[in-house]
């Protein structure tokens, strides 16, 4: 059994311009140029044969996937475990001020040498991937062979982590494409 999906992170939010860590503490719907950026992932997921999209039920993640859904005619399923991490307390914190008081945290998050770190009083990078991860082989077994999934870059970014795929950052709209084939995970492609 194959199963493919577009994996797609949200729009920009007044959060991510400003600079804050966002995490599902923060729920947060786009900005004006996130909803540009969800309208250009249509573009790029047009021809991809979308069967229907799963949804984190932030509303970053839901207007983002809402965009693209119903430009392609498809439908949005919410699924609470794709949620981003819970980052603690550095929900809503400035980058640059938790780069100064938790620089071993901020630096490695999207080292793949790292699964375990966390933030005073949040997930670790491993309890949120091991979430996704779990409720996408959840869903592997319903009735599809071509998903789009709307999450966060945190846990996109532990998901490419896990699978050795060596990234710097993650765009606010970016995507790959993961398939899931004799219970084993791997990526096709780059990220675009």
């Amino acid at each position: 059994m194959r199963k493919d999906f577009y994996v797609f992170r949200h729009g920009e939010t007044e959060l991510n311009k400003q600079k804050r860590w966002q995490g599902s503490g923060m729920d947060y719907d786009l900005n004006e140029n996130g909803v540009k950026q969800a309208q250009g992932l249509i573009e790029k997921l047009k021809d991809k044969g979308l069967e229907k999209i799963f949804s984190s039920p932030l509303i970053r993640a839901k207007h983002t996937a809402d965009v693209v859904a119903d430009a392609l005619g498809i439908e949005v399923e919410v699924r609470d475990d794709l949620r981003e991490c819970f980052y603690g307390e550095a929900e809503g914190q400035l980058i640059a001020d938790l780069q100064k008081n938790v620089p071993e945290i901020v630096n490695n998050w999207n080292n793949p040498n790292y699964f375990n770190i966390r933030f005073e009083g949040g997930e670790s990078k491993k309890d949120a991937l091991d979430r996704v991860l779990a409720e996408l082989v959840k869903i592997t077994s319903e009735d599809f062979n071509i998903a789009g999934v709307a999450i966060h870059g945190g846990t996109m970014g532990a998901m490419l982590n896990y699978l050795h795929y060596d990234f710097d950052k993650l765009a606010n709209c970016a995507a790959f494409h993961l398939v899931y084939e004799n219970g084993e995970w791997h990526i096709e492609g780059t990220v675009f």
